[in-house]
């Protein structure tokens, strides 16, 4: 009888093991892996920041190609010269900014706290408005060809008739006269763009992050199975404080061993699993722009849950040892 006893608690020992690393893995990525803080400093590494003019010219184009209300000239720029303007435009600062609110957006959709993720359009619209915004677009000028003798005709005409501007390089000597007609269309431009752009937004039915709500749920209790079977373990092998602190200490030092192990060593094979993870089943939870950053998203997923592992698994490790050298000396003073 006592040999099952204990060989029954031997398998949950072992079951113990198994479902305690999967639970150091599953209730610090439910943590971590869910916050935009996490993937800040990993964005900023991979230039995420920086692609966001790129973003926003491509956001213009669909915007303006119909659209009556921008100046004529202004419906006609392609994704290259919005990309440039916007650049012009925005300081380092004023994009870290623009792309730490869009992912905390991100994040409080992928959070169910909202039910859509935007991109804030107000720092360009206020830009516009300014003298940033005047010499932008002087910025943008030069980069054209010369104007043409018929260009600074009609320009000239324009200047009288308060029309569109010519979208070409002009002479010094013309700049200000040109600077009030820049102004007032970068007033009308303003007032046209939205104050927003939706980067996604939850279907009006099966909305697929309540699946994921399900499984960060299961991820949280993830840790009382192992506690169950540890209960299992006590009920059938414990009968002292001596067995209780071997039985213990063993399975613990074993499970803490091979959390920092994996924590150590398993950067690369758990960033290949995430990276797949993303790219095929997270394009119904995530917007286009985060899904082109898929390995700098694995990449700051598996740092941010390593760590913990790695400090979880330390101190799993020390506190078996503790009892397993509690057990023996135990076991020395029955012996005298």
């Amino acid at each position: 009888m006592d040999i099952i006893k204990k060989t029954f608690a031997a398998i949950f020992a072992i079951l113990f093991i198994i479902t305690a690393i999967a639970a150091l893995f599953l209730f610090n990525f439910d943590r971590k892996a869910f916050t935009a803080e996490t993937y800040q400093k990993a964005f900023a590494n991979g230039n995420f920041y920086d692609q966001l003019p790129a973003i926003m010219a491509e956001t213009m184009v669909t915007t303006t190609t119909n659209n009556e209300q921008f100046p004529i000239v202004m419906r006609g720029l392609n994704a290259q010269v919005w990309d440039a303007f916007f650049r012009s435009l925005l300081p380092q600062d004023v994009l870290k900014s623009m792309g730490d609110d869009a992912l905390n957006s991100i994040f409080a959709y992928w959070n169910m706290e909202t039910n859509s993720a935007e991109l804030s359009l107000i720092p360009i619209k206020t830009g516009m408005v300014s003298d940033a915004g005047v010499q932008a677009v002087f910025t943008l000028l030069k980069t054209q060809p010369d104007c043409t003798l018929l260009q600074l005709g009609q320009m000239t005409v324009d200047l009288f008739s308060n029309g569109g501007l010519q979208f070409c390089n002009p002479p010094a000597d013309v700049t200000p006269l040109l600077t009030p007609v820049i102004q007032g269309q970068m007033q009308m431009t303003a007032l046209a763009i939205p104050d927003k752009f939706t980067l996604i937004s939850a279907p009006p039915e099966n909305d697929p992050r309540e699946r994921l709500q399900t499984v960060r749920t299961l991820m949280r209790l993830s840790p009382i199975l192992p506690l169950g079977f540890l209960l299992l373990m006590t009920l059938f092998a414990v009968n002292s404080l001596k067995s209780w602190l071997n039985w213990w200490g063993f399975p613990f030092i074993i499970t803490g061993i091979l959390a920092g192990l994996m924590g150590l060593s398993g950067a690369p094979v758990i960033g290949v699993i995430f990276q797949r993870i993303l790219v095929t089943r997270m394009p119904a939870f995530l917007p286009t722009i985060l899904l082109d950053y898929a390995g700098n998203l694995a990449s700051a997923m598996v740092q941010t849950l390593l760590n913990p592992v790695l400090l979880q698994g330390l101190i799993l490790a020390l506190i078996g040892s503790m009892m397993v050298v509690g057990g023996i000396l135990l076991r020395r003073v029955s012996e005298k």
